[in-house]
């Protein structure tokens, strides 16, 4: 069943298809979850709020062909009330601690922890545009907000990130 199907089967209730979507969709809403909140079990937790929010509201999505930003939305949404009710940071010791982080090479550790150095609205851009290859378009429609705004969000974060990144190479030279 080709995926336009499968949106229309699961807007009309086929609990079938919408489990074929979540199967779908799961591993790539965790790790856009995961590169924004960074906690693995807070990021399973938002996936599984974002599932059940779109189940209960497929039907007011008009246009199927738009369920893939749409679904983001509704997950970066989820992403800002955890930010909301929690108001918590984790600390680098914390994600270091998480038996995920265990098996990433030190290039990748450094990559995450300049990662999580950006503010909240420049990593959302960069995992949705790195981490989930979203076209641009998508991005502003799921942030609500002009493509250029996108773009230069996006600018501005990596070259925080190269900037980052840089400052971790020189001190472990040291």
């Amino acid at each position: 069943m080709d995926e336009f199907n499968l949106f229309e089967e699961a807007k009309q209730g086929n609990k079938k298809a919408f489990e074929q979507i979540i199967t779908t969709y799961h591993n790539q809403l965790y790790y856009t979850a995961l590169g924004i909140v960074k906690s693995p079990w807070d990021a399973l937790d938002i996936c599984q709020d974002t599932f059940l929010k779109a189940y209960t509201s497929l039907n007011h999505l008009k246009d199927v062909s738009k369920f893939r930003p749409w679904i983001n939305r509704i997950l970066i949404n989820k992403c800002n009330d955890y930010f909301r009710q929690f108001r918590k940071t984790v600390t680098l010791q914390e994600i270091e601690k998480d038996c995920l982080t265990q098996e990433l090479s030190e290039d990748n550790m450094d990559l995450l922890k300049s990662l999580s150095s950006l503010k909240q609205e420049f990593r959302i851009v960069l995992v949705l545009r790195y981490f989930q290859d979203l076209p641009i378009k998508d991005i502003a429609m799921i942030l609500d907000c002009p493509e250029g705004t996108v773009k230069s969000r996006i600018s501005y974060a990596l070259k925080e990130l190269r900037k980052s990144m840089q400052t971790l190479d020189k001190e472990g030279i040291q």
